[in-house]
């Protein structure tokens, strides 16, 4: 990468965005007829997961922690 870097120093060039549907000569990758873009909807709302700990597992928590001679003297 630093040795394209250094190479392309040497010009005086801008680079600019041309949309698909203007760039006539695009290469064939970037017009492969399979591959379409998936349309998003900019009203749709991410989900993550969230996790609670059951009551269960605080419980054996709680009685660890009151059997502990250690956590006692915190």
């Amino acid at each position: 990468m630093t040795r394209w870097l250094s190479f392309f120093a040497e010009y005086n060039f801008k680079v600019e965005y041309k949309p698909g549907r203007l760039n006539v000569v695009a290469d064939a990758l970037s017009r492969r007829p399979d591959y379409a873009v998936p349309k998003t909807d900019p009203n749709a709302i991410g989900v993550v997961r969230t996790s609670t700990p059951s009551s269960s597992r605080l419980d054996n928590v709680r009685s660890a922690y009151a059997n502990d001679a250690d956590a006692k003297q915190l």
